[in-house]
């Protein structure tokens, strides 16, 4: 045969708490009807929402993700393509989401040392047979560039042997 166990005194029911709070407060007047279970009921089910574990999150969660990273590099490549914001402004908000940075026009300058060997008949000619040399082959490589020739850096030319595959001047011929 099984004992009953002591217990310690049982905490107040929720209507024995809204009935003494009523009281409290209305001590001459009784609780409306229906006042009561109404009352009980929303507490109970604000309880329960606010307890209640959050759904998992559906199955195509990271597709969201995706839709609206992708959403806001748009709106902010948009938004500064529009100069409603700052490009700038734009890559920092972009970074701080870890998201690429928009794509950006940018003028390089680069001084290069580069040699070129040509067949000249003087150093100024060497000069400018070296630059289009340079010339034609960023057009070939299909580089937008702007070369841009200053007689100021043309820093060495220094003559060496004669190249005997060479043609002869065209006003000699």
């Amino acid at each position: 045969m099984t004992t009953p166990e002591a217990t310690g005194p049982q905490p107040p029911t929720l209507e024995s708490v809204l009935l003494d709070a009523w009281d409290t407060f209305h001590p001459t007047q009784p609780a409306p009807l229906g006042w009561l279970t109404h009352t009980t009921t929303q507490i109970h089910a604000y309880l329960h929402d606010q307890h209640t574990p959050p759904s998992p999150p559906p199955a195509d969660d990271t597709d969201s993700l995706t839709r609206f990273r992708r959403q806001v590099w748009r709106s902010l490549r948009e938004a500064a393509s529009t100069h409603d914001i700052d490009a700038d402004a734009a890559d920092q908000i972009l970074r701080a989401l870890d998201l690429p940075t928009l794509p950006r026009r940018w003028q390089v300058r680069l001084t290069l040392p580069v040699r070129i060997e040509v067949t000249a008949t003087s150093r100024e000619d060497a000069f400018d047979t070296a630059e289009t040399a340079a010339e034609t082959a960023l057009a070939a490589a299909e580089i937008e560039a702007e070369l841009e020739w200053d007689g100021s850096e043309r820093d060495d030319a220094d003559p060496g042997d004669l190249d005997p595959a060479a043609d002869e001047p065209a006003h000699l011929r």
